[in-house]
């Protein structure tokens, strides 16, 4: 090789790092306004999501308020419900001086049905009892009597009256419950002292008289 060859090809390796460079894709705007463009999109995400949870909360305490009132105030609608009748009872003591007996019995069987017919619109209903088969969800017995006029487990009376609140027990009713008689005791005894057959009664007899 001459030395004009060689410095003929000594060029060709830089030639081909400028091919290169040139043909690789440099820098642009395009790209710094796409970056520019997701941190305003990420940005604007955020605060999204911090609105979105400052009004969760504000939700969360409102709804805390609105509980908490209504078990202050649950029962206002029951006593503003029975206020009528209270009014009739300061009613009738007011003119309770005046009135004879009959008078006042009258007028408590009255506030007596007002209150009754209240409670049965609030929900409220009587236990069934008086006559009715014991039941251990609904009545609770206090006491059991002997008989045999009613069949054994019949409620005989009714100490305290039980009631439901529509489909809930909110007291049970306090009764006596009938009980079958233990034994005839001194009766049973009686007729086997005294002989069943009444030739042998004759027989007896007639032995005493001869002594």
């Amino acid at each position: 090789m001459t030395e004009a060859e060689v410095e003929l090809e000594a060029p060709e390796e830089p030639v081909a790092s400028v091919v290169e460079a040139a043909s690789s894709p440099a820098p642009t705007s395009e790209n710094d306004s796409a970056l520019e463009q997701l941190q305003k999109e990420a940005s604007e995400m955020r605060e999204l999501a911090q609105r979105k949870q400052a009004e969760l909360e504000n939700y969360r305490k409102r709804m805390e308020r609105e509980r908490l009132d209504l078990a202050r105030y649950a029962g206002a609608d029951v006593v503003k419900e029975v206020l009528p009748v209270l009014d009739n009872l300061e009613r009738a003591q007011s003119y309770a001086a005046g009135s004879s007996e009959e008078q006042l019995r009258d007028g408590v069987a009255i506030v007596h049905r007002q209150l009754q017919e209240i409670l049965k619109g609030l929900g409220l209903t009587e236990v069934e009892s008086q006559g009715k088969p014991f039941d251990p969800h609904i009545h609770e017995a206090v006491s059991q009597n002997e008989t045999g006029e009613h069949p054994e487990g019949t409620v005989l009376s009714v100490f305290q009256k039980g009631y439901l609140f529509k489909d809930r027990l909110l007291r049970p009713a306090m009764v006596s419950v009938a009980r079958a008689p233990s034994g005839r005791g001194g009766e049973a005894e009686a007729e086997a002292s005294d002989p069943a057959d009444p030739a042998e009664k004759d027989e007896s007899e007639a032995v005493r008289r001869q002594d």
